[in-house]
């Protein structure tokens, strides 16, 4: 059932992009694709670079509890959890678990810190949100709905970073108000919100370091969008910037619930550089050369996931026989 659901959201997904082409002009979509094709090296390149950064800081947060990996499984590990995320409704539901569970051959959880350099990366990703959200609203400051929306989200947006950014757990103050009545998955919820807030409070040195390697992670997307103006000779302005990228993850969130967001991203981001005045086959190019980028992390993460599982499988046949 949940194979037929995944797919027909695909295919719902697939038409829904067909249509958006078809409007916008598939002539005049395959033409700017053919100029942005020159700046995909440099996009690459810095997918690459921000991979290299969250994996140096989850390593670091790794460590605080005990657990050294070499980077390179790191970053495998990282691709292999995303890929998984990327085809599977919700992805941080499956693509969290899976990192942690990588790592049980370290006989200590990884659980915590890596939950912890999940939230960190969040924070720093909100905090670019909240500050395209402001830039949105200044420069649609002509249309009252668009204002409206941008302040919504920016307060959504700060509300969250409020949340995570709290020394006490709410989840645990919840877990104690409801007493015997609390059901299990939130006392398990509250103990690890616990656990990640006493992790920042005991380690702030390394919270720091997490951060501005976050921090730079959101640069070096909004570096890419930088890339994709620049092949495309459009007028690129800081708010601007700020802006489309405040909206491809407003995108990203409410997408979460179709496989891969197929359709939902490039129409999306068409439809939020119509909102600034941008052409929307523009946006359409710019969703298509992100999904590129995505899927060949995705490809080699969960080749690199078979090969092992396909290691593991061999090495637990070679124990049974020689037993």
């Amino acid at each position: 059932m949940t194979a037929r659901r995944n797919l027909a959201l695909a295919l719902a997904g697939l038409a829904i992009l067909a249509f958006v082409m078809a409007r916008i002009g598939v002539g005049a979509v395959a033409k700017e694709m053919k100029v942005v094709c020159a700046g995909l090296p440099i996009i690459f390149a810095l997918s690459f670079s921000r991979l290299v950064l969250q994996t140096c800081s989850w390593s670091l947060a790794l460590r605080q509890e005990g657990i050294r990996s070499s980077v390179g499984e790191l970053m495998f590990i990282r691709l292999a959890s995303q890929g998984v995320g990327y085809v599977t409704i919700l992805g941080p539901i499956a693509s969290e678990p899976l990192k942690i569970s990588l790592l049980r051959h370290h006989g200590i959880s990884a659980a915590t810190p890596t939950l912890v350099d999940t939230g960190v990366y969040w924070f720093s990703s909100g905090l670019i949100g909240v500050a395209g959200c402001l830039s949105a609203g200044f420069l649609l400051a002509g249309s009252r709905h668009s204002v409206t929306s941008m302040a919504m989200l920016g307060g959504i947006l700060i509300a969250s970073l409020l949340f995570i950014a709290r020394r006490e757990s709410p989840l645990a103050s919840l877990v104690d108000a409801l007493g015997v009545r609390a059901p299990r998955w939130l006392r398990k919820a509250g103990q690890i919100d616990v656990a990640i807030r006493r992790f920042a409070i005991q380690q702030p040195s390394a919270i720091r370091r997490m951060f501005f390697l976050d921090l730079g992670c959101q640069l070096l997307l909004a570096g890419e969008v930088a890339i994709i103006f620049w092949c495309l000779k459009l007028p690129l302005h800081l708010g601007t910037l700020l802006g489309l990228e405040a909206a491809s993850r407003m995108i990203k969130i409410a997408a979460g619930w179709m496989p891969a967001r197929i359709g939902a991203d490039e129409t999306g981001v068409a439809g939020a550089f119509v909102a600034f005045g941008l052409p929307a086959a523009s946006g359409l190019v710019m969703a298509l050369a992100r999904r590129a980028r995505d899927l060949f992390g995705c490809l080699i993460g969960l080749m690199w996931l078979a090969w092992r599982q396909r290691s593991a499988v061999e090495a637990k046949g070679e124990m049974i026989c020689k037993a």
